[in-house]
């Protein structure tokens, strides 16, 4: 048998590759360091931040997904598209966020029983409207429907796809809880990947859903 001439690659060779495992990951990375900053930028005027979140989704899509392109054009170019849309829902959700905080806030004037049951209420429409608000931001961000269309939508896959919308609320759960215990460790943090980095994790789990939906998978 003739000897195999061929050179294979050195070790070096494959520590510097662009494909090298690493060097993706890294790649993810400053992509979602990018992506968090924008994010935060147009968050800053806080009427903005409905668009700012749709287009953090549309972008979390084509990263994903491993879709050619860059970050800010990706980003820019929904939040042009969505922001009458995502500006109107978000303003109903600042609505309501304003109004738990007053309850919040009351809520050591209450006798003990009635402070139990609010705080069981105001976590219940916590997480009811969290979870609303995520999947509306997200359909906004890959369909152009009616605000009505998008609600319902974003109730009906909150409930159809139950497992993946508890693996969301757990991880957005998870990071509020831990930015609130250790904040002031965590602020470094939180300026670079503190949005992007839980709503990417929520990005693996509800891009599938979008791919069953439109067809492009068979994954449930």
């Amino acid at each position: 048998m003739a000897p195999d001439n061929k050179k294979r690659p050195s070790k070096l060779y494959r520590l510097f590759d662009s494909e090298n495992g690493f060097f993706r990951i890294m790649a993810v990375v400053f992509d979602l360091i990018e992506l968090n900053v924008l994010t935060l930028l147009c968050c800053v005027p806080i009427v903005t931040a409905g668009a700012s979140f749709t287009a953090m989704h549309n972008t979390l899509w084509h990263m994903v997904r491993h879709e050619e392109g860059y970050v800010h054009t990706h980003f820019f170019r929904a939040f042009k598209e969505n922001f009458k849309q995502a500006t109107v829902v978000w303003l109903v959700c600042l609505a309501i966020i304003i109004v738990m905080l007053g309850d919040i806030s009351i809520m050591g004037q209450l006798p003990p029983v009635f402070h139990s049951v609010l705080l069981v209420v105001l976590v219940i429409v916590g997480l009811v409207a969290l979870t609303i608000a995520q999947y509306y931001f997200v359909f906004l961000s890959r369909y152009a429907n009616p605000v009505k269309v998008q609600l319902r939508n974003a109730a009906m896959a909150a409930i159809g796809f139950f497992p993946r919308t508890t693996g969301m609320l757990v991880i957005l759960v998870a990071f509020g809880v831990l930015y609130a215990a250790v904040f002031v460790y965590v602020v470094p943090l939180i300026l670079l990947l503190g949005i992007a980095l839980p709503q990417y994790c929520c990005a693996l789990l509800y891009c599938p859903i979008f791919e069953r939906l439109e067809g492009d998978s068979t994954e449930s």
